[in-house]
């Protein structure tokens, strides 16, 4: 526990670092399922709504709100539908594009860590937070992340290195993930 306790303010000034930078780069420490859990106030399983583009006049920047149905909460608690905040996007002309961040299509499904401040939704760790649902004859349903350049981990030494993804980044099966996280959330100690 001690473990993850120290990756995660390490995690996090990581992420306010990369936020706050420049569209160049975007940085963020990898972080496994169960740790990523634990840092999220809802792990859901949700259809993706509209999008929509709004200026935020203090920062002088465009924020999106994608609306997200939430189909079946995974681990800790979740109202039926949520609005996502993220940074950037496309209105009257102005992109912005905050590299490393998650991408939503309307209709699609998938898997997302969700964390709540002040009343807001937003992912947990950017990219990370996403898996994508796909259904499989044989398997059921499965989950996939791509990750892009910008996400570090520690080696063996305890220093920062880049994180390289597999070639082929592997498919999950959503019966193992939902397992996990009904572990997770019994050692919590909240009822599922």
């Amino acid at each position: 526990m001690s473990r993850i306790r120290f990756r995660v303010p390490a995690f996090v000034f990581l992420l306010l670092v990369g936020t706050l930078s420049s569209a160049l780069a975007t940085t963020s420490l990898f972080v496994t399922d169960a740790e990523q859990a634990e840092l999220s106030t809802a792990v859901v399983v949700v259809r993706v709504g509209d999008s929509n583009v709004e200026l935020d006049v203090e920062a002088q920047s465009l924020l999106t709100r994608t609306k997200l149905v939430v189909e079946e909460v995974l681990y800790g608690a979740a109202p039926a539908e949520v609005s996502v905040v993220q940074g950037g996007g496309t209105l009257n002309g102005r992109t912005i594009y905050i590299p490393g961040d998650a991408q939503f299509e309307a209709a699609e499904r998938c898997v997302v860590f969700l964390r709540q401040v002040e009343g807001n939704w937003y992912l947990t760790a950017m990219e990370q937070s996403k898996y994508e649902l796909s259904h499989h004859d044989k398997f059921g349903e499965l989950m996939k992340r791509d990750l892009g350049a910008g996400i570090v981990t520690r080696n063996g030494r305890g220093q920062l290195v880049d994180y390289e993804a597999p070639i082929r980044p592997p498919l999950k099966r959503l019966t193992n993930f939902r397992s996990l996280m009904f572990e997770l959330q019994g050692q919590k100690g909240g009822s599922k």
